[in-house]
């Protein structure tokens, strides 16, 4: 019998008003998660990937944000509906986040070790002595060398590196069930990243902590993530499990990001494939599917009418309409193509 679902994200919808007019961030986007699993949300930069999981935590910024739909469930519990105070008592807790920029999450005037501890004293009732022990535990727990000298320095005197293990550290300190790591290796060199990746995969099993990683790069899930959601100009293109996502993709748009990423087997002659065109602009949504411009399949129903979900394969869902029953013609092109490669 399949776990019961931790968190799910239902019919979520999100604009921006904006002097030029309302922008339309995230579409209607679903997805859920279960204890210990991983998942990763992937897409361009300005997909909705970010903004879909910034409103679990309540951190969309309203005015100029507007939730307008949706329903964000934790344990049964609708997020969307609380209060200020329960909110704030589920994040940090419950659930934490790893944010993007360690240098500029960190506060620059504080000490490591006091941003850590307080974070404990806001969700555990705690002496000063123990949330000192406390901090040098989670430091260690992430691997931060010297522990006891680290609590008393400051962001600036941390490598890249262990400003964002501390930042972990942080996220972990009251031991969550879910955790979102939202790009958490950028700028960082390439050691370093498989490093930090190394650590969220052992603190998952470990704690079995529940993740969702946000990334643009398919090619840093392949070791991590259980299921992975496509995102595209705010809406989820292709969900599935890393086998379907990378040996089965559905969506063109999938297929595209997938030739965009470079592999060991490849001729170092051979040019990587590109996406040709831009995203839309969400300030004038179109009719259709968002990618139809961009997609070498685009059929007139594409431009036209929005797709539903079809069902390729079991616990696969995909926003095409290349599985519609009239399109087979089509789909075999594009099937053909993926053998083909």
């Amino acid at each position: 019998m399949p776990e019961e679902k931790l968190l799910e994200v239902k019919n979520l919808t999100i604009s921006f008003h904006t002097f030029a007019g309302d922008v339309s961030a995230v579409r209607n986007v679903d997805f859920d998660l279960r204890p210990g699993e991983v998942i990763a949300i992937v897409g361009e930069s300005g997909s909705g990937k970010s903004v879909s999981t910034q409103a679990i935590l309540g951190l969309t910024p309203i005015p100029p944000g507007e939730i307008k739909s949706g329903e964000i469930l934790f344990k049964g519990e609708n997020l969307l509906a609380c209060s200020a105070k329960r909110l704030s008592e589920v994040s940090g807790s419950r659930i934490s986040m790893i944010f993007q920029d360690p240098m500029t999450s960190l506060n620059p005037t504080m000490k490591v070790g006091n941003q850590i501890r307080e974070i404990l004293h806001q969700h555990a009732r705690m002496t000063r002595g123990q949330s000192a022990e406390r901090a040098m535990e989670l430091m260690n727990l992430v691997g931060i060398p010297e522990p006891k000298v680290r609590l008393g320095q400051y962001p600036h005197e941390f490598s890249g590196g262990m400003r964002q293990r501390a930042m972990i550290a942080m996220a972990m300190a009251n031991r969550p069930e879910v955790l979102i790591a939202d790009e958490p290796t950028t700028a960082l060199d390439v050691t370093i990243q498989s490093q930090i990746f190394r650590l969220l995969r052992e603190l998952q099993r470990d704690f079995h902590t529940a993740i969702i990683l946000i990334t643009h790069d398919l090619g840093v899930v392949a070791g991590m993530a259980d299921r992975i959601v496509v995102m595209y100009a705010g809406k989820v293109m292709e969900e599935g499990t890393t086998d379907q996502v990378y040996y089965r993709p559905h969506h063109p748009y999938t297929a595209g990001l997938l030739q965009a990423v470079p592999s060991l087997a490849d001729d170092a002659r051979k040019k990587l494939r590109t996406i040709e065109g831009t995203p839309p602009f969400l300030l004038h949504v179109p009719a259709g599917c968002p990618f139809a411009e961009r997609c070498e399949y685009s059929m007139r129903i594409c431009k036209e009418k929005e797709p539903p979900y079809f069902h390729p394969e079991a616990g696969n869902r995909v926003f095409c309409w290349l599985y519609d029953d009239g399109a087979s013609a089509q789909r075999a092109r594009f099937d053909a193509r993926e053998v083909a490669q």
